[in-house]
């Protein structure tokens, strides 16, 4: 049997899944992920053949129309994992190559303005406690030992949003 009469004598249900397997695979390669058009187009290619099975009762057949598949695959792999080292998919609109969550996600930009502010502890600091900075209250962990309540403390820095304090005074000198 010829190539091009393989095809002329191939059922129509076979070649729309054929059509179908195609389609799908190539979406599965655009979306990232393994996910429900991948595993279409797998059944789809499988479904192909057992109706080609079914239809032409020809091993032959049968078996050439699974190299022609795992062909079809092998090349279509071979174009997607080139595209994908050069890029050219992450330009596509439906693969994102950023995170939902913005860079500066949790970092509390009124809280550098502190730094350099004096206040009070309310209480101790075994490092973390609590003092008052501007009339208003945080959570702040001290640099150096414990800060007992009535002591005066200036903002040193703020790390991982965490406002680091140093003992410069207060009633238990």
């Amino acid at each position: 049997m010829e190539f091009a009469q393989f095809f002329t004598q191939m059922h129509w249900a076979v070649i729309m899944l054929l059509v179908l397997c195609l389609v799908l695979l190539i979406v599965e390669a655009i979306i990232p992920g393994f996910g429900i058009c991948g595993v279409s187009g797998i059944a789809a290619g499988v479904a192909a053949v057992i109706c080609e099975a079914i239809f032409t009762k020809s091993l032959f057949d049968v078996f050439f129309l699974i190299f022609l598949i795992l062909l079809v695959f092998t090349i279509l792999f071979i174009i997607f994992s080139h595209s994908f080292k050069k890029g050219l998919l992450k330009k596509t609109p439906l693969v994102e190559d950023g995170t939902a969550i913005p860079k500066d996600y949790g970092k509390h930009k009124h809280l550098e303005k502190l730094i350099g502010k004096e206040g009070e502890v309310i209480s101790i600091c075994k490092p973390v406690g609590k003092a008052i900075i501007e009339g208003k209250t945080y959570t702040v962990c001290s640099t150096r030992g414990t800060i007992y309540p009535g002591e005066m403390v200036k903002v040193a820095e703020i790390k991982d949003n965490t406002i680091k304090v140093e003992y410069i005074g207060g009633e238990n000198e």
